[in-house]
């Protein structure tokens, strides 16, 4: 009889153990910090290719430009040296870019090529960013465009530097790309897979930190998949961007991250996150609302990591 509720005693301690031991794996699986790569990935690119695009428009249109930038206006190419006096935005790399251009009147085409220069500091390189439209409205300001297929993870992308075929028609294929609706949906903008930057120069055309970017977009630059094996995705909306004001974090806007499971129908959200970015400059971002694995995060401050 002692044996017997021994045995029943023991089982109950093991049953209890394993229940914790699954209600601890269930909370480790619920309490994943939401995974933000590809909206460090969105952000970077976009600055990225918005702060070509203000060097662009300044040199084709004779403007004065910054200390670190050369125009050779024969070839239409420039460069761009980043050290610790002339840095990137959201970026530390210290490396060259260099831009080929064909422009005209207040519009063109540059293409983008990564040099010696790892933008992302991810295990998948960027080496380019081919043909992008850029047109200089002179009460909007700067409108450029980048999509996903624009962008050259291959070597070899030192080709995309010879616009010499660049014919008119499409030079103005490009433009037209610019009349592309700009999404003002989360759910719509995590879709597309373009991303759109407006840029105001401030008038200070050799300073470009000054300048006041605004971007919006989503969808991936390039394949990332989460630490649950779904594919990760992104969104922004109106994110602000002033690296003089702040050279950590958007200053202002919207973000949306989601995980989604790989492969099968119907897709399975894993996990998002609704983000707001604010003018306190701590490289944080505010976690409005998250579910699934990140649900957890709910309400708190979450470190961009944009450095």
């Amino acid at each position: 009889m002692i044996i017997m509720r021994r045995s029943a005693v023991s089982l109950a301690i093991v049953a209890t153990i394993v229940m914790l031991s699954l209600s601890c794996n269930k909370y480790k699986e619920y309490s994943q910090k939401p995974e933000l790569e590809p909206l460090q990935q969105g952000l970077k690119t976009s600055i990225a290719v918005g702060y070509c695009a203000s060097i662009a428009a300044s040199a084709f249109e004779g403007k004065p430009l910054p200390g670190n930038v050369t125009f050779n206006k024969n070839l239409g190419l420039i460069y761009i040296t980043f050290d610790q006096t002339h840095p990137l935005p959201f970026n530390q790399n210290i490396g060259d870019i260099i831009i080929a251009g064909v422009w005209q009147q207040n519009s063109g085409v540059i293409s983008i090529l990564f040099a010696n220069f790892d933008l992302l500091n991810y295990k998948t390189k960027i080496y380019g960013i081919n043909t992008v439209p850029v047109i200089d409205d002179p009460i909007k300001g700067i409108t450029t465009i980048l999509a996903k297929q624009d962008v050259i993870i291959s070597t070899g992308a030192d080709t995309i530097l010879d616009l010499s075929n660049m014919t008119n028609l499409l030079f103005n294929n490009e433009i037209d790309r610019l009349n592309t609706t700009e999404p003002n949906d989360l759910n719509i903008a995590v879709k597309q897979n373009v991303w759109f930057v407006n840029i105001d120069r401030a008038g200070t055309y050799d300073n470009v930190l000054d300048d006041n970017f605004t971007i919006t977009g989503g969808g991936q630059i390039v394949e990332l998949e989460g630490n649950t094996g779904g594919i990760l995705y992104h969104a922004i909306i109106n994110a602000k961007v002033n690296y003089s004001v702040c050279s950590n974090n958007p200053i202002s806007g919207t973000a949306f991250t989601q995980n989604i499971k790989a492969g099968g129908e119907p897709s399975i959200d894993l996990g998002n996150s609704l983000l707001s970015f604010h003018n306190t400059c701590d490289g944080m971002a505010h976690v409005d609302f998250s579910c699934g694995k990140y649900i957890t995060y709910n309400n708190k401050n979450i470190a961009l990591n944009l450095k």
